[in-house]
């Protein structure tokens, strides 16, 4: 697939200094809203196909790829949400489709819940979600909170990182250019010519830190803007568990189990999850 060079500039948002990426396309615009630890950049294969029918817009998250650091220090679901809100109306939209990943789709489907203006419909895929705090579907928080402050932040070089990641799970069911582009994208140059993460762990801790106080399920389960949401069918799916009762209980939408994939539908199977996003959006 040819990549589109996308254009780049910088919105502020809630004391954050946003950096979002114009995709291009012709028509009504969409958004594309990463997961915790990534950056908008690497979304590019479901950019590409999304040109198809909408103008395509993706931003890093505050504390990832090129945002600034929250002024408030706040990284948290709720305010990945009220981002997600201010970057919308900073540029002026309204009733705009949505495509998420992991915490993304979250923040996705839960603002129509408060903000139902802001988003028409959405395609969310592996939201994490659960029923409670005390949720049996949170029992990977704390091992996972205690992984990532241990995660390695600094790399050789671009192709070190790749090296090191490439046989590793989950990087090793990766489309091996989406891989590259987040060793490469999602790191920086250090002073010693090496690369460092963007998205330093302790800002993904926090994220992780306070999952259990956002209630991402019933924003999404009352969202009355049409959803579409997938979920990854293996048993590394952290979503999955949930499945049957979002299918049931979803107030307008339906639900996908997408076969022989992980939290990482976008990474693993892209062409599948654009290919399900553009035949929702055309007659949503």
């Amino acid at each position: 697939m040819k990549k589109t060079e996308p254009r780049s500039r910088f919105v502020n948002v809630n004391g954050v200094r946003l950096h979002a990426l114009d995709w291009g396309g012709e028509g009504a615009p969409i958004v594309i809203l990463h997961a915790t630890g990534f950056l908008g950049r690497i979304y590019w294969p479901l950019a590409e196909r999304l040109r198809a029918i909408g103008h395509v817009y993706s931003y890093d998250q505050r504390g990832h790829g090129d945002s600034s650091a929250a002024s408030d220090g706040e990284y948290s679901w709720d305010s990945t949400m009220r981002d997600l809100e201010g970057f919308i109306t900073a540029m002026g939209w309204s009733g705009v489709r949505a495509l998420g990943h992991s915490a993304g789709a979250t923040a996705i489907g839960s603002l129509p819940c408060e903000r139902p203006d802001l988003i028409s419909c959405a395609v969310l895929l592996e939201p994490v979600i659960f029923e409670s705090p005390t949720a049996p579907e949170l029992g990977w928080r704390n091992p996972f909170i205690q992984r990532t402050l241990r995660r390695r932040r600094i790399f050789d070089s671009v192709d070190a990182m790749y090296s090191n990641f490439e046989h590793k799970p989950p990087y090793n069911g990766w489309r091996k250019e989406i891989l590259r582009d987040y060793c490469e994208f999602g790191t920086r140059p250090t002073s010693d010519s090496k690369r460092e993460l963007k998205c330093a762990p302790e800002v993904e801790a926090k994220f992780y830190e306070t999952s259990r106080d956002f209630d991402g399920l019933g924003r999404i389960l009352h969202c009355t803007s049409p959803l579409l949401v997938m979920f990854g069918a293996r048993g590394d799916s952290l979503g999955a568990s949930l499945s049957g009762k979002v299918a049931n209980e979803l107030k307008n939408g339906r639900v996908i189990d997408v076969a022989d994939t992980s939290h990482f539908i976008p990474m693993e199977e892209p062409d599948y999850a654009a290919d399900k996003a553009i035949e929702f959006f055309r007659f949503e």
